[in-house]
């Protein structure tokens, strides 16, 4: 059998059993043929095969981001973004602001994404007023970045029916001023139901998943596993569905099943509607049953069993009783459903393990693969009950690059096993890693950089003692998200058979200085055995004579 594409000369990561790193792959059609030597791809050469010669260049397995949000990522670009350079404050922010009513019909929802209050010269929020003053015509809501918080307006207030006489939602506050007067900020699942009303239309979200789709390709990001987005979650699925079969979506998904927006609710239609875990085919599958447990490890609000640092009186929300989680998740362990859950705080992960503890007991399962998103804070006791229970746990090593200098303030010493990646790596707990984003950067590269140094954005230690190696985190980028979603059969690593899925990197990366990893980029990103996308146009002729 004769190859489409050989890249030779290259230094190929493979992610095997044995963590070889070899010279040079083949791919034939949407599947690896061969992995080797340069001079061992001879035998795979036709005159109609394309020869790549990578110059030393890392090649990878593509990039399984297993936490990231589809959804959210992409109708975030049809808003006003808060991380433009530009927007260095309160004023600034405004300005945009005002430019988008100027441009959005009356009465339409006015969008603002990733603001993040310490970023901003005032260090603060924007008041109810402030935005009132921008526009009273059109409903005003701005999204802080950990996208558990936002500020409104009076019109948006009006229209999500909230008013000084309305309760606090279980799990969430409206939040008040001494006098009770209203300050439109939202927290948790005060900000989850007003967004129902935000929500954007099916039209806007497929616009906005087809973008975000390119966004993941050109970083390398051939899979995600979806944490879901506000609104309907069935109509989000159906939505996602419809894309990826047009090929407006080419990355590859495995979608959980839950909502920022009351999540129990999608979690019950899903498991009274039949479909479980692991239905669909390569590029799409439904994926575990999710809920919210606790907030923002940012904001900060997890639930942790010992006060904040900062605040010894605050140790978060809890979104459930454990009665309630127990319930919810154990109905859908008992139908088929691999389970998962933002989990956060040391309390909620804790939480999350007696849920997985009894729905096991009355249900054994073999294989379950049960998950807990971020696992943020991980004590050594609970690590213990993750290895008994073989759960697979998702950690953001790139929280602790950008929220690193909050973390040490909030938490204290506790940042030694917040997304504890060695401790998980020594107890044999697989661990597979995901962005989060939009929450933070989506750069896988940023992440691999994060695990492997263990350093703030201003560059302070933040639990150096979790620093894993670059092959480590690379496998954990890969190999373990394909187990994570019950896949490692067909792809996570470079092997003859799997899928041709490929990230070639603009220098070595095994080579390069740790401290630099972060400023390497993706050159070239293949699904399928398709190149779609080539920043350097790296493959563009046939070679018709093979020589190494």
């Amino acid at each position: 059998m004769k190859a489409d594409i050989i890249f030779i000369n290259g230094e190929v990561i493979t992610v095997d059993e044995e963590n070889r790193v070899a010279e040079a792959v083949a791919v034939k059609d949407n599947r690896i043929l061969a992995v080797g030597t340069s001079a061992e791809m001879k035998e795979f050469t036709a005159k109609t095969t394309t020869i790549v010669d990578l110059e030393g260049k890392t090649l990878m397995p593509g990039i399984i981001d297993a936490h990231i949000h589809l959804t959210i990522y992409g109708t975030n670009l049809l808003g006003v973004s808060c991380i433009e350079h530009h927007i260095q404050s309160l004023k600034d922010l405004f300005v945009d602001l005002r430019k988008k009513v100027q441009s959005t019909p009356m009465g339409e929802w006015i969008r603002a994404w990733g603001f993040k209050e310490s970023n901003l010269k005032e260090n603060r929020y924007p008041t109810k007023e402030e935005l009132d003053a921008i526009s009273m015509d059109h409903p005003i809501v701005i999204i802080r970045t950990c996208n558990h918080t936002s500020v409104v307006n009076s019109k948006a207030l009006e229209i999500a029916g909230i008013d000084e006489n309305t309760s606090d939602p279980d799990g969430g506050i409206i939040e008040r001023n001494v006098d009770g007067s209203l300050t439109g900020r939202m927290i948790e699942n005060a900000h989850m139901q007003v967004f129902q009303y935000a929500s954007y239309t099916s039209e806007e979200i497929r616009k906005g998943m087809k973008l975000a789709s390119e966004e993941f390709i050109k970083a390398g990001i051939t899979s995600i596993h979806d944490a879901g987005g506000y609104g309907d979650g069935a109509e989000i699925i159906r939505i996602m569905q419809q894309a990826i079969k047009a090929e407006e979506v080419k990355t590859r998904v495995y979608a959980m099943v839950g909502s920022l927006t009351n999540s129990h609710e999608f979690v019950k239609k899903m498991v009274d509607a039949g479909p479980i875990s692991g239905l669909g085919d390569e590029h799409f599958k439904i994926g575990p049953a999710k809920l919210f447990t606790d907030g923002s490890s940012v904001g900060p609000t997890i639930a942790t069993r010992e006060g904040y640092t900062h605040n010894p009186s605050d140790n978060g929300i809890i979104y459930y009783s454990q009665e309630e989680l127990n319930r919810i998740l154990g109905e859908a362990h008992e139908k088929g459903f691999q389970l998962t859950a933002h989990a956060q705080g040391d309390r909620a992960v804790e939480m999350l393990l007696n849920c997985y503890e009894e729905a096991l007991a009355k249900r054994p399962r073999a294989d379950h693969r049960h998950r807990i998103e971020h696992a943020g804070i991980s004590c050594p006791d609970l690590q213990e009950r993750m290895r008994k229970l073989d759960v697979v746990v998702t950690p953001n090593p790139v929280f602790m690059f950008v929220n690193g200098d909050k973390y040490l303030e909030y938490y204290g010493n506790r940042v030694d096993v917040m997304y504890s990646i060695r401790d998980f790596i020594d107890k044999g707990i697989v661990a597979a890693i995901g962005s989060d984003a939009p929450v933070t950067f989506l750069d896988p590269l940023l992440g691999i950089h994060a695990a492997v140094n263990r350093e703030s954005i201003n560059g302070l230690a933040v639990g150096k003692n979790q620093c894993i190696s670059v092959l480590e985190a690379i496998r954990a980028y890969t190999w373990n998200g394909a187990y994570a979603s019950f896949e490692e059969h067909i792809k996570g690593s470079i092997e003859p058979g799997k899928l041709a899925d490929l990230v070639v990197l603009d220098s070595s990366i095994m080579k390069i200085e740790k401290s630099k990893i972060k400023e390497m980029k993706v050159e070239l990103t293949m699904i399928d055995g398709k190149v779609l996308y080539d920043s350097n146009k790296v493959v563009e002729r046939e070679v018709y004579q093979f020589e190494c």
